[in-house]
């Protein structure tokens, strides 16, 4: 009997003395709290699906790209340049605040899901001229030579692909397509092509304002869907003509064709 005794106290003991340890290792691998601030490091290829494709802070690349085009055909504002910065993460997440999804900024599983289903809702054929609007299925030449230097730096007086000034870059693509404008903004309203009322693909978009000068200051290419390619600051990039900066500087339409 007091042999039993003793084998029971000892294994008390024992269990005594690595409790600690089990009790450790389970608050190891708890969850997060819910009001915890250091959430975002338990996004995890583990936990959303080792196939499946996210995009963070920091990332670069075509699926960057692509995200941020998708994001400015819904009318966010963010610069489509292949770098996932501040502007991109917050687009992200006023996009996920407006379709009430957990608000982190990072492009996850459902974010996509809810991108896929507004760019396929967009194809909707009652929008108004939505096939001469598309730039996919558009035939134009002009908006595919904008496309094509895409992503060129900005060059004081540059007309090459090496480097463009915002004038430069209308004159080369108008001119890798037969057809001659003036070297300037304020000299192709004046002079070059004809006014219209409603953008197509191809036409110029001219702005003023956007320095201290007369006339039109600055151009750029419409390529269908509300979207511009220009050579500004930062290069030639595509641009939502629908922002408030631009409408608040837009001039007029014009066909160089």
């Amino acid at each position: 009997m007091n042999m039993r005794k003793l084998f029971l106290s000892s294994s008390l003991v024992t269990v005594v003395m690595f409790a600690p340890m089990w009790s450790e290792s389970v608050s190891a691998y708890a969850e997060p709290d819910e009001d915890d601030d250091s959430g975002q490091d338990y996004y995890t290829e583990d936990n959303m699906g080792a196939s499946q494709t996210y995009l963070l802070r920091d990332d670069q690349g075509s699926e960057v790209k692509q995200l941020q085009s998708d994001l400015s055909n819904q009318g966010y504002a963010v610069q489509v340049d292949g770098t996932f910065g501040s502007e991109t993460e917050n687009a992200v997440k006023e996009y996920q605040s407006d379709q009430g999804l957990v608000i982190d900024g990072i492009a996850g599983p459902n974010t996509y899901q809810a991108l896929e289903s507004d760019t396929s809702s967009n194809g909707d054929p009652s929008n108004e001229d939505s096939e001469n609007q598309d730039p996919a299925s558009s035939d134009s030449d002009i908006a595919v030579t904008a496309e094509s230097v895409l992503g060129t730096p900005y060059e004081w007086s540059g007309t090459t692909p090496e480097g463009f000034d915002s004038s430069g870059f209308i004159n080369y693509v108008f001119d890798q397509n037969g057809i001659d404008v003036s070297r300037t903004h304020a000299e192709m309203w004046e002079n070059n092509g004809e006014h219209v009322t409603s953008m197509s693909i191809g036409d110029v978009v001219f702005f003023e304002g956007t320095y201290d000068t007369t006339g039109a200051s600055h151009s750029g290419i419409y390529i269908g869907d509300n979207q511009m390619i220009h050579a500004g600051s930062e290069g030639v990039v595509q641009a939502d003509i629908t922002s408030d900066y631009w409408q608040d500087h837009l001039m007029g339409i014009k066909t160089m064709q």
